[in-house]
């Protein structure tokens, strides 16, 4: 168990920032719905998100975090020999709000 704690605090830091958790985790449960995955990417790429140009700059990245069956470690391990980390792609994961959600 001491273990996971380590692991989980490697990734999100000692103070996780849960909103960016919660982006990664449930955004990659979204993300295995074939039918959600397409709502997710239209809404994300509407000119009326006001991070769409935000997400078409990292959507690589972000796609890649929520596409990948690696645990949270071996993702954040992968990221980092790239200069980057998994909790800088989460934060990277746009929200899903508005009217314009179908």
């Amino acid at each position: 168990m001491k273990t996971d704690r380590n692991d989980e605090s490697r990734v999100w830091g000692d103070y996780p920032n849960w909103d960016d958790v919660a982006r990664f985790d449930y955004g990659r449960r979204m993300w295995r719905d074939p039918e959600m995955r397409t709502r997710l990417l239209a809404h994300w790429t509407d000119e009326r998100h006001p991070h769409q140009e935000r997400f078409q700059e990292h959507r690589a990245l972000v796609e890649e975090a929520l596409t990948s069956e690696l645990a949270a470690g071996r993702l954040d391990d992968q990221f980092r020999a790239r200069h980057t980390s998994l909790r800088c792609v989460a934060r990277e994961i746009p929200a899903v709000f508005g009217s314009f959600f179908r």
